[in-house]
């Protein structure tokens, strides 16, 4: 397959990597001074928002919400939830495993498209791919799908995860609905938590979707009309629809998978002498839950990964409407 990048980049492409490399650094900067980011994940933070802000803005808009928004929630109720769990920091001070656990997929996913399909555009109708070969439009269609399924798993886990730890009610295990776990628990689920995933994958969904190029991604700076043709209004609309459906789908759904990996093969543990949920095992701590076959980071990346695949090979039946 033949790369679609031409020999001499457009001066818009240009001009956007190199605001969005400046951009990046702004951002890891910022989070490493608010003790969100450690210097590996600023490091991380800056790879990643450079590329996908080179792909295309809406691919840099979609991450950087998400690490907007993450870091906000992150600090919600941060005394509630340093009583409830175990090493819980202000800020979160988020490392390079974390950063790229909840990044690098979707932005290879971008990447890849930006390569062997060409600039980033609107979702194609089946049987309407003009210039380019059929292929090659539902392959472009597919990493779209799999890039907003990936980042509303990510915000829909992590959400719920900063949300529906402070819930009033105690959390129920996944797989034992009727066994109530301490909040923090691994594969604990609640009411909160739940809507907190939906609201956060349709909020990535609905970010991709409004700044598709040709929408309002036009008002962008140093998007000419001449490089990025207007689309229609019914073309915008169903933009939107689909991909916030995707990213309600792949928060909510990309969230429950985690959970059940969560209660299944990553281990829980209780401090009894903090009466806090432990990150490892201890003196004085018990297992409430999991087998330890992975880790939180990799169960980040199954339950992801899975999300975007399954986005993917869902690209035909999403677009016959």
């Amino acid at each position: 397959m033949i790369s679609a990048i031409p020999a001499v980049l457009p001066p818009t492409d240009i001009v956007r990597t190199v605001l969005g490399v400046l951009l990046a650094r702004r951002i890891s900067n910022s989070g490493l001074k608010k003790q969100s980011l450690n210097k590996s994940g600023a490091l991380s933070a800056f790879i990643v928002a450079s590329l996908s802000l080179a792909t295309s803005w809406r691919n840099g808009i979609t991450l950087l919400a998400f690490y907007w928004t993450s870091s906000k929630l992150t600090r919600v109720g941060t005394k509630i939830k340093g009583k409830l769990e175990e090493g819980v920091t202000e800020g979160g001070e988020r490392g390079a495993s974390q950063v790229f656990a909840c990044s690098l997929i979707g932005v290879i996913c971008a990447c890849i498209r930006r390569i062997f399909v060409g600039r980033d555009g609107p979702l194609v109708l089946l049987g309407a791919t003009g210039a380019m070969s059929p292929s090659l439009s539902i392959l472009g269609d597919q990493l779209t799908l799999a890039y907003v399924a990936f980042f509303a798993c990510c915000a829909g886990d992590t959400w719920a995860s900063e949300l529906g730890v402070l819930s009033k009610s105690l959390p129920r295990l996944i797989i034992k609905p009727w066994k109530k776990v301490p909040p923090g628990t691994n594969g604990g689920v609640s009411l909160v938590g739940l809507g907190a995933s939906a609201a956060g994958g349709m909020l990535m969904g609905l970010l991709h979707g409004l700044f598709v190029p040709g929408g309002i991604a036009s008002l962008l700076p140093f998007m000419s009309s001449s490089m990025l043709p207007a689309i229609s209004s019914s073309q915008f609309g169903r933009e939107v629809l689909v991909l916030t459906f995707v990213g309600f789908m792949g928060g909510l759904g990309g969230s429950l998978l985690d959970s059940v990996l969560g209660a299944t093969v990553q281990a829980t543990f209780y401090d009894e002498a903090t009466k806090k949920i432990a990150k490892r095992s201890g003196p004085n701590t018990r297992k409430v839950g999991g087998f330890g076959f992975l880790s939180n980071e990799m169960v980040n990346v199954v339950s992801t990964a899975a999300s975007a695949l399954v986005a993917a090979l869902l690209a035909r039946p999403l677009l016959i409407w």
